[in-house]
Parts: structure tokens; C-alpha cells; sequence
């Protein structure tokens, strides 16, 4: 580290609200500075300077910047915020936004669009569960079995839904979004890839994927596929 950068390291101990315009610009600084910050251990709780640059971030993660993925990687590691409820409410917006950064392509429409007109885009948008692409979404048999009654009459009680929450677990949920991600800018057909991107904005509380349509149809399907081989053998 040289004597400018252990400088500008002081000046932003000090004056935390110097991260404004670093984040403003998510590059190689940036990136270079929360590395250094992490080594000596100095990050202070960044939440404040991080909200106002999401809506740019968004931006920038569906133009593919990579480097951006990696300084959210980092700023992941650390509590941004004193205050529990604002931490919490971060990380998934982070999330979204560091997996569609990492993500190779581009969007081709404007996100802002889908964000302003988000139930239009909602609409129907469950039928993505049955792409392709989401066969690599696993469920173990055993898994599914406690929901068996439930699925075969096509309906999930609200005892049940707690259960289905715990199947989202945030390695599924990273899995998923990861899948999202990558229809929302590579699939060739553009209401798939609007819709794609408005079922990430629908999924940002992790703590209603139980309720969301698309959840709930991926879980449905897993369960017919299972199915169907002993509903052969019977027929």
C-alpha cells in the first residue's frame, strides 16, 4: 500500500461519508479500497452511503458490471448498518443486484420500466417454473413428500407454508436468482426476459417466497415430475 493510499484509508476513518462518491463510481478503487479497509479492519457500517447508489447499481449490474459483483462479494462480509431491520433489508436488495452483475449479457429493456410497472410484468409470470432452464432446481423426493396431500389437491394450507418456506433455503434461493439472472438476459424472447427480471424484484423478502406464485408452481412441478413415473406404471 503507498503513502496516497493509506491517506485517502485515514481521510475515510475519519469522514466515512468520503465513500459517497467511491460507490458512485463502482470500479477498481473502490473495489481496491474495501479491500484494504477489510486487511486493516477499518470498515465502518456503510448502509447510509450504500442506499442512495442503488438505484445506479441496478443499472450497473444489468449493463454486466463484474466489478461490481465483487465489491458487493466484499461489502457482504461486513455489517452495514447498526440498526438490525436496515441491515437486513439490504442484503437482499444487494444480492439481486451483485448475481445480475455476475451474470454475463445484458438486458435488453430498461429496468427502470419494469420496476415502475412491476404488477403488469407479475402477471402470469409463474409460468416461468416451468422453463428449462429451472430443471436444475432440485428437490429431493423427501423433501416433497410432507407436501403431498397439498399438491395433489392442488393447494397449499397455511400450515404447510411454513414448511415450503424452509425448502427456500439461501442456497436455493442464490441458485434460483442465479437462473433468473441469466433468463432475464440471455433468453431470446423479451416478455420472458421482462417477466424473469420482475420475478427477482418480487422475490427481494425472503420471508414471503412461501407465498409467491412462481415458488410455489417450481415446488408443484418437482412434485409432478416425481410422480409421474408411478402414475405410469399404475396406467
Amino acid at each position: 500500500m503507498n503513502i496516497f493510499q493509506r491517506k485517502l484509508l485515514g481521510r475515510l476513518h475519519h469522514h466515512p461519508e468520503g465513500w459517497q462518491p467511491l460507490f458512485m463510481n463502482p470500479n477498481h478503487e473502490t473495489l481496491d479500497t474495501l479491500l484494504n479497509f477489510h486487511y486493516f479492519d477499518q470498515t465502518p457500517h456503510l448502509g447510509p452511503w450504500i442506499f442512495p447508489v442503488l438505484p445506479l447499481w441496478e443499472h450497473e449490474a444489468c449493463e454486466g458490471n463484474e466489478v461490481l459483483a465483487e465489491i458487493i462479494r466484499q461489502l457482504e462480509q461486513t455489517r452495514l448498518s447498526p440498526l438490525q431491520i436496515e441491515d437486513e433489508s439490504l442484503r437482499p436488495v444487494l444480492q439481486r443486484i451483485r448475481i445480475l452483475a455476475s451474470t454475463p449479457g445484458l438486458f435488453p429493456f430498461a429496468a427502470d420500466y419494469i420496476q415502475e410497472h412491476l404488477p403488469r410484468f407479475l402477471d402470469s409470470a409463474e409460468v416461468l417454473a416451468d422453463l428449462p432452464d429451472l430443471q436444475i432446481i432440485h428437490f429431493a423426493p423427501e423433501e416433497i413428500e410432507p407436501l403431498s396431500g397439498d399438491l395433489s389437491r392442488y393447494r397449499v394450507s397455511p400450515l404447510s407454508r411454513r414448511y415450503v418456506q424452509n425448502l427456500f433455503h439461501s442456497e436455493r434461493r442464490e441458485a434460483i436468482l442465479s437462473v433468473l439472472a441469466s433468463v432475464a438476459k440471455n433468453h431470446p424472447l423479451l416478455g420472458t426476459c421482462r417477466q424473469a427480471y420482475a420475478v427477482m424484484l418480487s422475490l427481494e423478502n425472503a420471508e414471503l417466497w412461501s407465498q409467491n406464485p412462481f415458488c410455489l408452481r417450481l415446488v408443484a412441478n418437482r412434485f409432478w415430475e416425481i410422480q409421474a413415473p408411478d402414475q405410469a406404471e399404475e396406467g
